[in-house]
């Protein structure tokens, strides 16, 4: 999460000894993909994911790893807002809505470098392995509401009962909606977003 306070994670500390990580925003969503790979078995994912952070770590142990990545996840996944320290029920519907997700970083990277490019004039191709993902996700969170990535965000968030009296405009929508659909809802999966939850289930499974 991005503060003035501190400077973006770039370090782990491993029983009093100081690791170097890479969290820069391609690694990321490159682990995103690991754990939606459902050819992998948790131990793969655990041991990739693990790799794709790893500047200086030589570890073998899984359990180890799987706690390092763990504390990754939960740090990447640290948000400004909506976090709920007050009831089971917020937590609950928080990751509901985490889980339905109306955009996904490899789908979607054309139209989210295009973005970037338009409302900051960042090359996200210049920044693979620079740009920290706590630098990446506050742009991104940010960006303009007729920059490429958001216009697809609202058509696919289109009410099409806002259109029961034009059915002209109606099927328009309906069909940019179908054209800009995301795999992950045709094939009912759920957003990485909730990538910690994931991976305390598999740290879990591994000790």
């Amino acid at each position: 999460m991005f503060s003035f306070t501190k400077r973006p994670e770039q370090t782990i500390d491993l029983a009093g000894h100081i690791y170097h990580v890479n969290l820069a925003f391609n690694r990321v969503i490159k682990a995103f993909g690991v754990l939606d790979d459902e050819t992998l078995s948790d131990i793969e994912k655990i041991d990739q994911c693990f790799h794709i952070f790893s500047v200086d770590l030589q570890i073998d142990d899984l359990a180890t790893k799987g706690s390092i990545v763990s504390n990754l996840f939960t740090y990447i996944n640290a948000t400004p807002y909506g976090n709920f320290d007050d009831g089971a029920e917020q937590a609950e519907e928080s990751e509901t809505a985490e889980s339905i997700a109306d955009y996904d970083f490899e789908q979607d990277a054309a139209a989210i470098y295009a973005s970037f490019m338009s409302d900051y004039h960042i090359d996200l191709n210049n920044e693979i392995d620079r740009m920290h993902w706590d630098v990446f996700k506050a742009l991104f969170d940010n960006l303009g509401e007729k920059t490429p990535i958001n216009r697809i965000r609202q058509i696919r968030n289109d009410d099409l009962s806002n259109y029961k009296d034009n059915a002209q405009q109606a099927g328009v929508i309906a069909e940019a909606q179908m054209y800009y659909q995301l795999d992950k809802n045709k094939a009912d999966d759920t957003f990485s977003g909730n990538a910690s939850a994931i991976f305390d289930g598999l740290f879990a499974d591994s000790e």
